[in-house]
């Protein structure tokens, strides 16, 4: 066939055949073939993989680079991302699916893994790690509480300041866990799980050299030739490795998250004039510690997640000695500047005080003329003197939340009175409302906090202000408890208080959020000293001094030092004779119409108004009108950069749908916009001309921005979220959100008179299965929408022009809203909604048959529907250590069996069947079974294949049986995986071996219950021995045999607990089933 392309002899696959007879496989095409074939372009793409060379260019590639190319990509799908195309070859890079399991061998990148592997190198810089899948991740460690004790061992160590302990709560089980990672790897030689180019984060499990043990671990960095440096998630230490020493890890050991815990030494740093420990610190520390038990009292943990401790030796039974304080002793450690801890801390429990008498001892030095308690009765503060504070909250420089350190025993006695009052308690239902003062439990901390409500976020959902921290919170009502009225006696324990002698830079009256969030970042839970310059007004105006590497930084001249403030002047200095001694001014606990959400608002950054000149008594200010209880400003709203999306006039158009996001929600643009929108996206890539933003900048949820996509091109964007490097970012004019590194993104508003073109929609009057959209709904949706030419009829236009639009959707002339209920992700509102066929032409060209298995004749069918059955019943149990008959249906391992209450057929007769009707109260069900399967042409295929749908499904033996649906094993051809209810196994079927169960057969329960045997487990046997693959602490042997010892017999059970798991006690002729396992060897008495 002529070919107007012209092709380079070495990418052509020659093949050679030996014939007698040439006319045999060569055949001169007829005129017809010709025409046919001479109008179809060849099917093979030229490509080549973007920006990398021969490792040598002047040999170039090499036959081993061929051969390891064709050994990564052969018969594998891949990802094609085509970058451009240049003299007719496209410039790709070949990558993993995001679909493949991380079992695939198939690496993330294809260019990646040739330069990983010698074989090539790059042209330009290395590809942005952004661009690749991000590896799935192990879970983070359990942290113990704050102010918590819990015994634990050093698994590493670098320094003082710097090692890693396990917690021993479950430590045989993790020795269990290590032990089981070993078992499976050792003798894993499989190409399955050999990785080929791992990539930075990736979990994986490694050899250790030391004792060539394979262990969990982490890739964090890449050492090139073929070396990568890991760490052991398990322990903390690193290691340099061949790569050939990793494999992949399994899915079941990424569940248990990693063990190793950060740590430093609290309260104490390097000798005085050194920065650095010493080597002789750091193998006194290693003496005191390793491979002891140590007991370790956790003081705080940093927002990096290190934990400072305090370290005891449990071996010490006289004594308790802090390690802390052995190294200050020896003179290998000094105390930090800024810790109050000078002495030893003896582990004796020294029990505070109860609140009552600590409220009492502060009521004692009251004036008697006070009736209203100030903030903290036995604290007097006078003004330049210099306090200990801990920052909870900073909003701007004019809005700092802090706690007094000598308030913490206070605190800490509310917190154990909250936790006892509240702790167990069952949820209430409440009607809260604004300003409700309750009891909220922060999960984060694990404690009852003292709050109050200041904004209702949706039903289930409101946010706390928590005035004894001042911070806000969102919180389920679920976790909300109505505040008992003696703790609404203490007053808040946290105090608002701002910088009084600086002011917003760049000419305006309110703080930058960049201003806000630098403060916040630097403030934060620190230590620090504050110095009150005024103590007669509300807030309170201070000076605030935070110790660095032991010098006192004042927090003001960083601010103006930074350029993120200037300095204002001082007004006029009063006589101080007057308040040197006054009280902590009050601020007012029954807010009854004041707004907290005025008070604590997360973006407002506006300074706070002047109070009057006029001298004011602040307990006489407490009963002033709500008008004058704050003067403090409303916070202004993020206003909208752009115009919200352009509805078209007509209520019935066409429209391509461009997204459709996590929560379902349908974005479409209007097909009249689509000219408009490519003159749009031409014209940015033209005049906007960025490298992106590459200093820091503090970014905020709905700010406006420039986003440079993977495709290098320029898109309008808003940030949806702001996260540790990673900012989450919707474009504009398509609807879907990506997230994005911050590099990538500039803050700009482009062409702002230009709205969005993308309009989010939801489909109308139907209700989604639990309220909200499925992940496999969505995923339908997305599979059947994306970039498809549909018809959008409005069905109520929204008076909120960025909320979603109401709409009926019309695909390949069929109702989405219909197609969906009929797939049982939705619920229609309207009983006698029908499937409306819109003539569309346009739509012709995307049948609905080449999307979905179902066509649209079949959908129509009303016959086909399947009926909604109710679920299995439960057999009734027998009383605990009651004996029982029982026989074994299906054995998963010898300690784990399903089995069935043994009936004689008069009780069989009658179980379960009664007030029902006579023909099913005189037949058992297995006689009902048997009906059925002589009558199998009455019963209907199985259409509907959710999780847990009843069935019947034919088994090997012909016959049909009760089942349930699993899962979908496979689609092409279609298997579904069932479970046999009345036996406790499964199999995978194909569809024509499944029926609809009929309703009478659902009265009856399900026979078989999964049961746990107790009294024995698997013995220590010779790891050589073969192991049960899917349960590998037990041998073949020992499954064999049990089987032997079950099969035929009559068996009795009793029940030994019904909770956390049904655990019974299994006996033939009164002896324990188990024992004969015990005595050959195969198990062990537990």
């Amino acid at each position: 066939v002529p070919n107007e392309d012209i092709m380079n002899p070495e990418h052509v696959t020659s093949k050679y055949i030996v014939t007698e007879d040439l006319c045999m496989v060569v055949r001169k095409p007829d005129l017809l073939i010709e025409t046919q074939l001479r109008g179809i372009r060849k099917l093979a793409l030229h490509c080549s993989l973007k920006d990398i060379v021969p490792k040598n260019a002047a040999e170039g590639w090499k036959s081993e680079a061929r051969t390891e190319f064709l050994r990564m990509i052969n018969n594998k799908a891949v990802l094609m991302k085509v970058f451009r195309e240049e003299n007719g070859v496209l410039i790709v890079d070949l990558l993993k699916p995001a679909a493949n399991k991380i079992s695939s061998d198939m690496p993330v990148s294809l260019r990646d893994a040739l330069v990983f592997l010698d074989l090539a190198r790059f042209r330009i810089e290395l590809p942005d790690q952004s661009e690749r899948n991000i590896p799935l991740q192990y879970f983070p460690p359990v942290m113990p509480q704050e102010n918590a004790e819990v015994l634990a061992v050093v698994s590493y160590i670098n320094s003082p300041d710097d090692f890693y302990i396990q917690l021993l709560e479950n430590g045989p089980e993790f020795a269990a866990f290590l032990s089981k990672v070993e078992e499976v790897y050792k003798n894993q030689r499989g190409a399955s799980f050999e990785i080929i180019c791992p990539v930075p984060g990736q979990p994986c499990v490694a050899k250790f050299d030391t004792d060539g043990i394979w262990y969990r671990a982490q890739v964090i960095g890449l050492l090139g030739h073929q070396e990568v440096e890991v760490k052991y998630v398990d322990f903390g230490n690193t290691a340099t490795i061949n790569v050939n020493r990793m494999r992949k890890i399994k899915d079941e050991f990424l569940a248990l998250p990693a063990k190793a815990i950060r740590c430093k030494l609290a309260h104490i740093a390097p000798c005085k004039g050194t920065e650095e420990w010493s080597s002789k610190s750091k193998v006194r520390f290693e003496e005191l510690i390793q491979d002891k038990c140590m007991l370790c009292f956790v003081e705080e943990m940093s927002e990096d997640g290190i934990l400072s401790v305090e370290l005891y030796d449990t071996m010490d039974t006289t004594k308790l000695s802090s390690v802390n304080n052995i190294l200050v002793e020896e003179n290998l450690a000094s105390y930090m500047k800024s810790s109050t801890k000078m002495t030893t801390r003896l582990h004796n429990e020294v029990w505070d005080p109860a609140l009552e008498e600590i409220l009492k001892k502060g009521r004692d030095v009251l004036q008697p003329e006070n009736k209203v308690l100030s903030e903290f009765e036995d604290l007097e503060l006078d003004c330049n003197k210099e306090l200990q504070v801990r920052i909870n909250q900073v909003v701007s420089p004019n809005k700092i939340f802090v706690q007094f350190m000598s308030s913490e025993k206070i605190l800490k006695s509310l917190q154990e009175r909250m936790t006892a009052t509240y702790s167990g308690s069952e949820s209430e239902t409440i009607q809260w409302t604004v300003d409700t003062k309750c009891a909220a439990y922060e999960r984060d901390m694990n404690q009852w906090q003292r709050g109050q409500i200041c904004k209702i976020v949706s039903e289930k959902v409101v946010e706390v202000f928590l005035f004894d921290l001042g911070v806000a919170k969102m919180v389920d009502t679920a976790y909300l408890r109505e505040l008992k009225e003696d703790l609404k006696t203490l007053r808040p324990l946290s105090v608002e208080c701002f910088l009084d002698d600086i002011r917003p830079a760049g000419g305006t009256e309110q703080w930058t959020a960049t201003a806000c969030d630098a403060l916040a970042g630097y403030l934060n839970g620190a230590l620090v000293t504050l110095i009150i310059q005024e103590n007669n007004s509300f807030p309170l105006s201070v000076k605030i001094l935070s110790k660095d590497g032991g010098m006192c930084t004042d927090i003001s001249e960083y601010m103006i030092k930074e350029g993120l403030a200037l300095r204002k002047g001082r007004p006029a200095e009063t006589d101080s004779s007057t308040t040197s001694s006054s009280k902590l001014p009050e601020i007012p606990f029954e807010q009854k119409d004041s707004d907290i959400n005025n008070l604590l608002t997360k973006t407002e950054c506006a300074p706070v108004l002047s109070l009057p000149e006029k001298e004011v008594d602040p307990l006489q200010k407490v009963t002033e009108s709500k008008e004058e209880e704050f003067k403090t400003p409303v916070s202004q709203p993020m206003t909208e950069a752009y115009k919200p999306p352009a509805l078209p006039s007509s209520d019935t158009f066409t429209a391509i749908v461009s997204c459709v996001s996590e929560d379902g929600t349908i974005y479409v643009i209007p097909k009249s916009q689509e000219q408009q929108r490519r003159e749009l996206m031409n014209d940015i890539q033209n005049n906007f001309k960025c490298l992106g933003l590459l200093k820091p900048y503090s970014w905020k949820t709905g700010e406006a921005c420039v986003v440079r996509a993977a495709d290098t091109m320029w898109y309008r964007g808003k940030v949806r979220e702001v996260g540790i490097g990673i900012i989450k970012v919707q474009y504009l004019d398509y609807g879907y959100i990506e997230k994005i590194p911050q590099c990538h993104l500039y803050p700009t508003v482009l062409y702002a008179d230009i709205p969005p073109f993308s309009i989010p929609c939801e489909l109308s009057k139907v209700v989604p299965v639990g309220n909200v959209w499925q992940q496999d709904a969505v995923e339908l949706l997305q599979e059947l929408l994306a970039e498809r030419l549909v018809e959008i009829q409005i069905m109520e236009r929204l008076d909120n022009p960025w909320g979603n639009v109401s709409i009926e959707l019309i695909f390949a002339g069929m109702s989405l809203s219909s197609f969906m209920a009929y797939h049982k992700h939705c619920v229609s509102e309207d009983d006698d909604a029908s499937i409306l066929k819109l003539g569309i032409a346009d739509c012709s060209e995307y049948p609905l048959e080449e999307n979905c298995d179902i066509s649209h004749e079949e959908l129509v069918l009303a016959e086909i529907e399947t009926t909604v059955l109710p679920s299995y019943s439960s057999p009734p149990l027998p009383a605990l250590e009651h004996l029982f008959p029982v026989e074994v249906t299906h054995v998963v391992s010898p300690n784990e069996i399903y089995i069935a209450i043994a009936h004689s057929d008069n009780a069989s007769q009658h179980d379960n069947t009664e007030d029902r009707g006579t023909e099913c109260n005189s037949k058992t069900l297995k006689e009902m079974l048997k009906y059925y399967n002589e009558n199998t042409a009455s019963l209907s295929f199985l259409t509907d294949f959710r999780t847990g749908m009843p069935c019947l499904a034919q088994y090997r033996g012909g016959l049909w049986h009760r089942a349930k649906v699993l899962s979908v094993k496979k689609f092409h051809p279609l298997l579904i995986v069932v479970k046999f209810v009345d036996y406790g196994s499964t199999g995978t079927v194909p569809t024509s071996r499944l029926r609809q169960i009929p309703l009478v057969l659902m009265q009856y329960p399900a026979r078989a219950f999964r049961v746990l045997l107790a009294g024995f487990r698997p013995a220590l046997s010779d790891p050589a021995s073969e192991r049960v693959p899917y349960c590998p602490e037990w041998t073949m042997d020992a499954l064999w045999e049990f089987i032997s010892l079950i099969e035929g017999k009559k068996l009795c059970a009793s029940t030994v607990t019904y909770s956390p798991e049904h655990t019974v006690f299994l006996y033939e002729d009164g002896n324990l089933i188990h024992i004969r396992l015990v005595e050959m060897g195969l198990a062990e008495l537990s």
